[in-house]
C-alpha cells in the first residue's frame, strides 16, 4: 500500500520520492541475482538456453544418423536389419543363395531364393529385404518365409495394394509394399524377426537380354563392390578387429560365403539358333548340351565376390535373316516370341539416303559435351556417300538449318557444312520440337532412305509432348538418337527412337565419340532388312505393332497372342532396294516359359503409349485394358502393384505379442524415445518449440 501523503505543500515532491525509492529496490533486487558474463543470462534462463541447444544438437544427429545408410550400397540381395539405438542398418548372415535361370531366346526368367539367419541374441524388430536387379527387369514373384510364417507377393489395383498394406500395418501383421528403391533396386520391408531364426526369400523376375557384337550376355548381379560397403553392414555384430583390418587391406568386405555349398546357379538355356561359342567369364561352369539346348551349372570352389557371374554366348548367324520361334500355351491361348536374326554381314548397300544431323547447342551443352557432339557431327558426315543427300540443323531456344532442303553430298556443300558445325556455340534454352519439325517436315525424295541423326544430352521436361510430334510427323523417316554425356534422358532417348522406328546410341566416355558413331554409321549404312512384315495366317495381337528394320549386331524381337497357331508364318521386306521374302515353318512347342508375360509387358507399354500419344483415346477404357493385362500376368504397372501379403495372420500376430512381450521387461533399462504416432522426430520439434515459448515468456516477464 502506498504511504499516505499528508502535506499538500509537497505533494509533487513526496510523489517523486516515492517513485525514486520503488525505482531503488527494483534495482538493488536485480543485482543481486548472479549474471553470466558475456550473456547476460541468468540461471534460470541459462539452463533454458542449454536444453534448446540440447535438443537441436541431438535433431541434427538423429538427422545425420537417419541419412548414413544409403540404399545405393546394396549391390547383392542383402536382408539388412534396422538398429534403433544407433539409428542404422546391419546385415544378417547370408547361409546360401540359389539361382534357378530359364532362357527363352533372349528372354531370361530368374528365380532367387536365399536363406539368412538372425545369429544374434536379439529380436529383429524392423527389417528389410533389398536385391538389385538388371534396370529392364520386372519383379512378379515374391515370397517370405520367417519360420513358420509365410508372406507372399500379390498384384492388386494400386489403391486396393494401398488399402490392404495400412490395413495390415494397423493389425501390426507385417505385410509390406514391394517398393521400386531405383529401377534396379526393389526393397520389401520386414517385421519381428526372432533370434537364431531363418528366413528364407524367394524372388522372381524377368529381363530381355542384349544383343551386342554378335553375342548375347546374361548376368547375375553377386559382386559386393568396396567403392559402396562398410564393413559393420556386412558382418554380424561380433566382428572382431582382424576382419576390421582385413577388410583395410584388402579392400574387399567381409562376407560369410566361403565355398560352392552356400551359391548354386543352375541355368537352362534355349538360344533357338545354332551357336559358335557358349562361355562363363568369370566363374567355372559345367555345360551339357542336347540339341538347341544346353544346360549350364555352377562347379567353382572358390567364388569372386568382386565379379558377377556373366554367361555369354555367340548364336551362328548366316547369309540372309535368320528367324526362331517360341510358344508358349497358357489359359487357351498361344503366345509366340519371334527372334529375327540379322545375316553375319551384307552386301555393299545401294541404298541411296536422305540423312539429317540435328545437333543440341542448348546452354546444357557447354563444355566438353559440345565439342564432342560438333566431332560426332563431323564424323558423320565423312560416312556420307556421293550418292546421298544431307542436311544439318542446330537448336537451342530456336532451330537454325544449313540448307532450306537436303542438298547432294559434294566438296562444295561438305565445306558448307564444316564451317556451318566450326562456328556452333552452346547457348540459350532447350527446344527441340522445331527443329524435329524441320527435320520430319520435308517430303522423302523417291527411292531414298530417310535417316535422321539427333545428336543431344536429351536434357528436356516435355517428353510426352516431344513423343507425339514424332509419332505424329515421322513418316518413313528413321529418327536415330544419339547421347551425349554421362548422365543421358535415357528414356527419352530410347522411346524416341522407338517411336522413329530407329536406334539409341549412348556415348558416356567422351573419347569414344569415332568408335561409337563409326559402329553407329556402318549400321545404318547397310541395313540388313527395312519395311519389316510378318504374315502370321493367323488373328493376332502383334507387338511391336509397326517392326523395326533389321540392322547388323541387332536382332528384332516380336511378340504375339493368338487363338489357332499357325505354324506357316512368312517374312518380308526391302533388302538392298530389292524385295525379299522367306517363309518359315515353324515348330509349335508350347513349352517355353516367360513368353506369355513378355508379351503382357510389351502390350502394356503399347497401350501405355497410346495414352501418352492420343489425346482423344478413351483413356478409361485403355487404363482397364492395362489392370486386365497386370492382373492376369501377375505384372506392376501403372496402374497395378506388389504388396506383401501375410498368408497367416493369427501366427504373425503370436509372434508381434511375445516380441512386445520382452519388450516390456527391458523398457526399464533402455534410454530409447518414445515410439508414438507421433515420432521422435515430431516429439523433439514439439519440445523444442515448448522450451522456445518457456524462453519467451521469461523474458517477457523479468523485463516487466
Amino acid at each position: 500500500m502506498p504511504e499516505k501523503i499528508t502535506t499538500t505543500k509537497h505533494i509533487r515532491q513526496q510523489l517523486e520520492d516515492l517513485h525514486q525509492q520503488k525505482y531503488n529496490t527494483v534495482v538493488q533486487k536485480k543485482q543481486t541475482k548472479k549474471l553470466y558474463q558475456g550473456l547476460q543470462l541468468n540461471w534460470r534462463t541459462n539452463t533454458i538456453v542449454m536444453l534448446i541447444l540440447f535438443y537441436v544438437g541431438l535433431y541434427q544427429v538423429q538427422a545425420l544418423a537417419q541419412d548414413y545408410f544409403n540404399l545405393d550400397d546394396v549391390d547383392t540381395g542383402m536382408m539388412l536389419s534396422y538398429h534403433e539405438q544407433g539409428n542404422d542398418y546391419s546385415a544378417l548372415t547370408l547361409l546360401s543363395s540359389q539361382y534357378d535361370v530359364d532362357i527363352t531366346g533372349i528372354v531370361a526368367q530368374v528365380k532367387i531364393t536365399q536363406s539368412f539367419i538372425n545369429d544374434s541374441p536379439n529380436w529383429v524388430n524392423e527389417g528389410m529385404y533389398a536385391f538389385p536387379v538388371a534396370s529392364n527387369a520386372a519383379v512378379y514373384q515374391m515370397k517370405l518365409l520367417i519360420g513358420k510364417r509365410v508372406i507372399e507377393g500379390e498384384i492388386h489395383k494400386k489403391q486396393q495394394a494401398q488399402t490392404i498394406y495400412e490395413q495390415a500395418k494397423s493389425e501390426g501383421l507385417a505385410a509390406s509394399i514391394v517398393k521400386q528403391y531405383r529401377p534396379n533396386l526393389f526393397t520389401t520391408d520386414v517385421a519381428n524377426i526372432m533370434p537364431n531364426e531363418i528366413v528364407k526369400v524367394e524372388i522372381s523376375y524377368q529381363q530381355t537380354l542384349s544383343y551386342d557384337a554378335g553375342h548375347i550376355d546374361f548376368r547375375l548381379p553377386l559382386a559386393i563392390k568396396s567403392r559402396y560397403m562398410q564393413e559393420r553392414f556386412l558382418a554380424t555384430d561380433d566382428s572382431s578387429n582382424s576382419q576390421e583390418s582385413q577388410l583395410q587391406v584388402s579392400g574387399l568386405p567381409h562376407t560369410t560365403v566361403m565355398d560352392e555349398k552356400n551359391r548354386s546357379i543352375k541355368i537352362n538355356l534355349e538360344a533357338g539358333f545354332e551357336l559358335t561359342d557358349l562361355v562363363s567369364l568369370n566363374h567355372k561352369v559345367l555345360i551339357a548340351q542336347k540339341s538347341n539346348h544346353h544346360s549350364i551349372e555352377l562347379n567353382d570352389a572358390t567364388l569372386y565376390d568382386n565379379k558377377d557371374f556373366v554367361l555369354q554366348w555367340y548364336p551362328k548367324a548366316g547369309k540372309t535373316p535368320k528367324a526362331a520361334m517360341f510358344s508358349e500355351k497358357l489359359n487357351g491361348e498361344e503366345y509366340v516370341l519371334m527372334m529375327l536374326l540379322p545375316p553375319k554381314s551384307t552386301q555393299v548397300n545401294t541404298q541411296k539416303r536422305e540423312v539429317v544431323f540435328i545437333i543440341d547447342t542448348s546452354g546444357s551443352m557447354d563444355g566438353n559435351a559440345m565439342n564432342a557432339a560438333k566431332d560426332a557431327l563431323l564424323f558423320g558426315l565423312t560416312q556420307l556417300g556421293y550418292e546421298d543427300k544431307f542436311n544439318v540443323i542446330e537448336f537451342n531456344s530456336y532451330a537454325r538449318e544449313l540448307f532450306e532442303n537436303v542438298q547432294e553430298v559434294n566438296t562444295q556443300n561438305l565445306d558448307k557444312a564444316i564451317d556451318f558445325i566450326d562456328l556452333l556455340k552452346a547457348d540459350g534454352g532447350t527446344n527441340m520440337s522445331p527443329a524435329l519439325s524441320l527435320a520430319m517436315e520435308d517430303e522423302v525424295s523417291e527411292g531414298y532412305l530417310k535417316q535422321i541423326i539427333f545428336i543431344t544430352d536429351g536434357s528436356v521436361g516435355n517428353e510426352a509432348l516431344l513423343f507425339a510430334q514424332i509419332n505424329k510427323e515421322i513418316n518413313d523417316a528413321r529418327l536415330f538418337t544419339v547421347a551425349i554425356g554421362s548422365a543421358p534422358n535415357n528414356y527419352f532417348m530410347n522411346k524416341a527412337s522407338l517411336i522413329g522406328r530407329g536406334t539409341y546410341t549412348s556415348i558416356a566416355d567422351l573419347n569414344q565419340v569415332d568408335k561409337q558413331m563409326n559402329e553407329l554409321f556402318v549400321k545404318l549404312s547397310s541395313p540388313a532388312l527395312t519395311d519389316v512384315y510378318v504374315e502370321w495366317n493367323s488373328e493376332v495381337e502383334q507387338n511391336p505393332r509397326v517392326i523395326p528394320d533389321l540392322y547388323s549386331d541387332q536382332p528384332v524381337m516380336i511378340t504375339a497372342k493368338m487363338k489357332n497357331f499357325n505354324t506357316q508364318v512368312a517374312l518380308s521386306g526391302m533388302s538392298n532396294t530389292k524385295s525379299w521374302s522367306k517363309a518359315f515353318e515353324l515348330k509349335k512347342d508350347g513349352a517355353s516359359t516367360g513368353i506369355a508375360r513378355l508379351w503382357a509387358r510389351n502390350q502394356i507399354e503399347d497401350l501405355t503409349d497410346d495414352l501418352m500419344l492420343d489425346s482423344e483415346i478413351d483413356r478409361e477404357l485403355i487404363e482397364q485394358q492395362i489392370i486386365a493385362i497386370a492382373l492376369q500376368h501377375h505384372l506392376v504397372s501403372e496402374f497395378t502393384s506388389l504388396v506383401a501379403v501375410d498368408r497367416n495372420p493369427d501366427l504373425s500376430r503370436l509372434v508381434a505379442l511375445q516380441k512386445r512381450s520382452e519388450q516390456n521387461h527391458e523398457v526399464l533399462s533402455q534410454a530409447n524415445f518414445p515410439q508414438t504416432a507421433l515420432g521422435w522426430k515430431m516429439q523433439l520439434l514439439i519440445g523444442l518449440f515448448l522450451f522456445l515459448v518457456a524462453f519467451a515468456l521469461n523474458r517477457y516477464n523479468h523485463e516487466s
